[in-house]
């Protein structure tokens, strides 16, 4: 039986701050493997911020090619319907039945986590992993119902976002040091090319209402 982890989400783009979060989580938790799972198709985000799929798994792939452990499973990666992680951890449970699964996350997951579609059947049937710094008080998160079904793994914070890295390529500032070397100037170029493409196609939508 394998210990895996699971960091899934948009990755728009993959930065450094996932992959030090999955090497904490491969040695505090003793796993066999963390499998990165990209979505698709988030049905809690804009769309028009996002890059397609396959470009965002091409740059995964690139992002952890050093790291034998690390994997990149596509069992998330469809743009056709919204992705919903209950569905998705039973697709993984169907085809890995003998292997043990931690669910790894960020603490803003504490919040959002009850607008998550069934979110009651994914506490009773995966482990949590919760990433927290050491000094904060996790009494008010250990306090809601469902505190005490959770994982809290304490590391030091990364200060990088995707957000902020998709905002300093809109405004031509260095994205250095803040995602790997290797991809560095092909995210540049495809976030560049995605915002062109939705400015144009906002500007094409207001020409045709006039």
């Amino acid at each position: 039986m394998a210990k895996i982890g699971l960091l899934g989400g948009s990755f728009n783009p993959i930065h450094n701050g996932h992959l030090a979060l999955a090497r904490v989580a491969l040695e505090k938790l003793v796993l066999d493997e963390v499998w990165f799972l990209p979505t698709g198709n988030h049905p809690l985000k804009n769309s028009g911020e996002i890059i397609d799929i396959k470009s965002r798994l091409k740059l995964l792939h690139k992002a952890i090619a050093i790291y034998p452990r690390f994997k990149v499973s596509e069992l998330d990666a469809t743009d056709s319907t919204p992705s919903y992680t209950d569905i998705l951890i039973k697709k993984i449970f169907r085809q890995h039945q003998k292997d043990e699964f931690f669910f790894l996350a960020g603490d803003d997951i504490i919040v959002e986590l009850p607008r998550w579609h069934n979110f009651r059947w994914l506490l009773d049937n995966i482990t949590f992993v919760i990433f927290t710094r050491d000094k904060v008080n996790k009494k008010n998160w250990q306090e809601r119902d469902f505190g005490d079904r959770m994982i809290f793994l304490p590391m030091e914070p990364v200060p990088i976002s995707s957000r902020q890295i998709r905002r300093r390529i809109e405004e031509g500032t260095s994205i250095k040091g803040l995602v790997p070397d290797i991809i560095e100037k092909e995210i540049v170029r495809l976030y560049k090319r995605n915002k062109q493409k939705t400015a144009e196609g906002l500007s094409q939508s207001s020409s045709s209402r006039r």
